[in-house]
C-alpha cells in the first residue's frame, strides 16, 4: 500500500510540474517581458558615457499575438528602465499581420511614448522589408515615432560632449542587402562601435579591428527551446541562433530572444525579452595637475622678513 502511494505521490509531482510548464508556456511566458542587463566595458568608451544605458528590443511582430495592450506592457517595462538610448532590431509586424492607417497609428503612438533623452534608433527586419508596401508603413510607423532608421550607415551616440560611441546600422542578409563597406565607411577603430543588424549570421560580414559588439535577433532564440532543437530556426540564424557568441576571438555577438512570437503562442526555455547595456569605461580620467608651492592663496600669512641694519665698524 505504501509503494502504490509513493508511485501515486511521484506521478502526482510529475504532473503537476508539466502542468506548470504548460501554463508558463503557453499563458505566462509569451506576454511576460524579462529585463536581461548586461555591462559593455571598454577603455574606448569615454568616461562622460560611462553609466549610459542603451535598450535593445526586436520582433515585436504586432498583430499576430502581440495586440495595443501587450505592446502598452512593454513600452511601459522599457520605460520604467529609463533608458538613454534604445535600438530597434527589426520586424514590427507579424507575417500575417492586417496591416491598416489604424494599426499603424497604434504602434506609432505606443512607441512615440517610449523615451530616450540621446536618441531612438532602428534597423529594418525581413518582414519590415517583406513588400515595398509593409516598408513603407514600417518607415511611417518609425518617423512618427521618432526613430532614426540606420540602413548600411552609422551615427554617433554622445551626451552633448566631444566623448562619443558609434552605432552602426545594417540592413537583413534575407531581402536586403548589408553593405559594411558602406556602413563603416566613416567608422575608427579608435571609437567603441556597436553594430546592430536584424540577421545574426550578417556577423561573419563585418571587419573584426572595428566592431566592438554585435547585437542582432531575427530567430526569437528559438522561442521554444528543448534538447532536440528548437521551434523557430530560421534562415539566416543558423549559425548563430541564440545566446551569445565570440566571433573569432574578436567582438561578441549577442542575440535577443525578441518579444513577439511567431505562430503559435508560446515560450518554452526563450524568454521574451528586452536587452539594457550599461556603458562602463575603464579609460584614465584627464587630471589637472598643480605644483606645490607655485602659488599661496594668503599672501597674509607669510610676513615679509625686516632688513637687519648694517653696524659699520
Amino acid at each position: 500500500m505504501k509503494q502504490i502511494q509513493k508511485i501515486l505521490l511521484i506521478l502526482g509531482i510529475i504532473f503537476g510540474l508539466i502542468l506548470y510548464l504548460l501554463v508558463d508556456a503557453f499563458l505566462l511566458s509569451p506576454s511576460k517581458f524579462t529585463v536581461r542587463y548586461q555591462t559593455l566595458t571598454s577603455d574606448k568608451i569615454p568616461q562622460d558615457l560611462s553609466n549610459t544605458k542603451i535598450l535593445y528590443v526586436s520582433d515585436i511582430y504586432y498583430g499576430n499575438h502581440i495586440n495595443q495592450s501587450r505592446l502598452q506592457k512593454l513600452v511601459d517595462t522599457i520605460n520604467r528602465i529609463a533608458p538613454d538610448a534604445v535600438v530597434f532590431g527589426g520586424d514590427i509586424y507579424a507575417p500575417n499581420a492586417t496591416i491598416s492607417t489604424d494599426s499603424d497609428g497604434e504602434i506609432a503612438t505606443a512607441l512615440s511614448s517610449i523615451k530616450a533623452p540621446l536618441g531612438k534608433f532602428a534597423v529594418l527586419g525581413d518582414q519590415d522589408c517583406a513588400t515595398a508596401d509593409i516598408k513603407s508603413h514600417v518607415l511611417s510607423i518609425l518617423q512618427t515615432a521618432n526613430f532614426e532608421v540606420i540602413s548600411n550607415s552609422s551615427v554617433s551616440i554622445h551626451n552633448g560632449s566631444s566623448g562619443f560611441i558609434t552605432l552602426v546600422g545594417l540592413e537583413n542578409e534575407l531581402n536586403s542587402t548589408p553593405d559594411v563597406n558602406t556602413a563603416y565607411a566613416n567608422v575608427s577603430s579608435d571609437n567603441y562601435v556597436i553594430t546592430v543588424c536584424h540577421t545574426p549570421d550578417t556577423a561573419s560580414l563585418v571587419p573584426l579591428d572595428t566592431t566592438d559588439y554585435f547585437l542582432a535577433g531575427h530567430s526569437l532564440g528559438g522561442q521554444a527551446y528543448y534538447l532536440l532543437g528548437a521551434y523557430y530556426a530560421p534562415e539566416k540564424a543558423v549559425n548563430y541562433l541564440r545566446g551569445k557568441h565570440l566571433i573569432q576571438n574578436s567582438f561578441m555577438l549577442d542575440i535577443t530572444n525578441g518579444v513577439g512570437t511567431i505562430g503559435v503562442d508560446m515560450r518554452f526555455l526563450s524568454p521574451a525579452e528586452v536587452v539594457c547595456y550599461t556603458l562602463k569605461s575603464t579609460a584614465p580620467t584627464t587630471e589637472t595637475n598643480t605644483t606645490p608651492g607655485t602659488f599661496n592663496d594668503n599672501p597674509q600669512a607669510t610676513p615679509t622678513p625686516t632688513p637687519v641694519p648694517t653696524v659699520a665698524p
